[in-house]
């Protein structure tokens, strides 16, 4: 009886958190929230090339492309990762496919708040910042509780798909290399870069 009482409290707490974020985005346009409140997190299994067999499945370890391929998945559907540790810690990458992830933070979008390929360029936007927070000697790691706490801009669901929609076509001329000339990929990237840092960002809200 008590836990029915005590689901009920979480429930309604819930709902009035839902209603603060979208009154904020009604009269500011947008809010800021911590990832914790954005996305729940998916922490990677430890897994090493030995003792894993062979397959199609991408094992995401923290460089721009999978480490090696595997059979068996930790996750499926959309996903943000964050690497880690390594040179690479705090590099984002975005999956909806069969992943392993490992030595990372997988950050699924609560469908609420936030979508997923949104929550991608707006953690990518802040990949240097990211990496930036890697702690300890030998091998460098960005902590979960750190990455937790990073405050975001979150504006409406209807304004994140169409900031999406933009930068994802921007991504595709960026990436589509017979498109044009190296100078002309380097022109656009540059292009895309400035466009993606306007869209996302976020003047503080007043105090």
């Amino acid at each position: 009886e008590q836990s029915r009482a005590e689901q009920s409290r979480a429930e309604q707490s819930r709902a009035e958190q839902s209603a603060l974020i979208k009154l904020l985005q009604y009269v500011f346009g947008y809010t800021f929230l911590p990832l914790s409140k954005i996305a729940n997190v998916f922490r990677g299994e430890y897994i090493t090339k030995k003792n894993a067999a062979q397959g199609d499945i991408p094992v995401i370890l923290g460089g721009q492309e999978p480490a090696y391929y595997i059979d068996k998945y930790n996750h499926d559907g959309e996903i943000v990762v964050v690497a880690r540790s390594g040179a690479s810690a705090g590099f984002v990458s975005y999956w909806d496919q069969k992943i392993f992830v490992t030595d990372g933070f997988g950050y699924e979008a609560k469908c609420e708040v936030a979508i997923p390929k949104y929550l991608y360029y707006v953690l990518k936007n802040r990949e240097q910042e990211l990496n930036g927070m890697q702690r300890g000697a030998g091998v460098p790691h960005v902590s979960g509780e750190m990455l937790g706490n990073i405050v975001l801009p979150v504006p409406p669901l209807q304004e994140q798909n169409r900031i999406v929609t933009i930068l994802d076509r921007f991504a595709t001329l960026c990436n589509d290399l017979s498109a044009g000339l190296p100078a002309e990929i380097e022109a656009r990237r540059k292009q895309y870069e400035y466009y993606r840092d306007k869209l996302l960002s976020f003047k503080e809200l007043q105090k």
